[in-house]
């Protein structure tokens, strides 16, 4: 830590975010290894190397030369896409907006299949959930980013549910693939007694911004949109023709 100490006066006065991984392994190593990773997702053997190493020592953000913690959680970062339709992880903030992480494709890339692109959208949220959210939370991916997973799975011609889950008290949104094999999407995870939050008015949008989705390809594909009993209760959609209700609470997803 002493080398870091006398490193933190060369710091320009910008948000600057650190990571430190217990790989036993040179950082640059480590770095370019999990680049690498992106570049080439589908060498499993890559993989398997790369997973041991991104379990996070710490993370220390330097703000004007100070060290602080930083929070990373559903409520204070978000899986985006920039511009170009690479995925990124933000701070959530409409004004000062910081970039946290940056996966190495674009869903925007016509070299790859969309498949591919699902797979890899898949293994960067995993990789984020796994190294920046705190224990116990669940860091949200955009509308953005489940638009662009829809779109993708009608090119593969791919059967989608959307779906607003209850698992116990936490409350789950997800994109399902209901004939593939883990490559399901979960969207969010509410806590339904949360006392700084009440999950249902987001809840409601989200079923509006599932249902603009459905319509706008309603003439060449179909998507169902799968609603828990309780929740359809709490946001008006029980009695809702385009809705297909459920009152099962073991979820055919996993959840994390």
């Amino acid at each position: 830590m002493t080398d870091q100490n006398n490193q933190t006066s060369q710091l320009p006065n910008r948000l600057v975010t650190l990571r430190w991984l217990d790989t036993g392994t040179c950082p640059d190593e480590t770095l370019a290894s999990l680049v690498e990773r992106y570049r080439n997702p589908y060498a499993e053997e890559m993989i398997k190397t790369v997973e041991g190493m991104t379990e996070p020592v710490s993370m220390t953000t330097f703000v004007h030369g100070n060290a602080i913690d930083v929070r990373v959680t559903s409520f204070h970062g978000l899986i985006d896409l920039d511009r170009d339709l690479y995925p990124i992880l933000t701070n959530a903030r409409a004004t000062n907006e910081q970039v946290f992480s940056k996966a190495a494709f674009s869903l925007e890339d016509m070299g790859m299949d969309s498949g591919e692109k699902l797979f890899c959208l898949q293994e960067y949220i995993r990789f984020v959930q796994r190294t920046r959210a705190l224990p116990g939370f669940y860091i949200g991916l955009s509308m953005h980013v489940v638009r662009e997973i829809a779109n993708l799975a009608y090119w593969k011609n791919y059967t989608l549910e959307l779906r607003l889950d209850k698992h116990g008290n936490a409350l789950v949104m997800a994109a399902h693939f209901l004939n593939l094999q883990d490559r399901d999407f979960v969207i969010n995870i509410f806590g339904e007694n949360d006392p700084e939050l009440n999950p249902y008015p987001l809840l409601k949008e989200w079923l509006r911004f599932f249902r603009s989705i459905v319509q706008e390809v309603a003439e060449i594909w179909t998507i169902r949109i799968v609603v828990n009993e309780s929740i359809a209760e709490k946001i008006g959609c029980l009695n809702d023709d385009d809705v297909v209700i459920t009152n099962e609470e073991i979820l055919p997803y996993l959840c994390p």
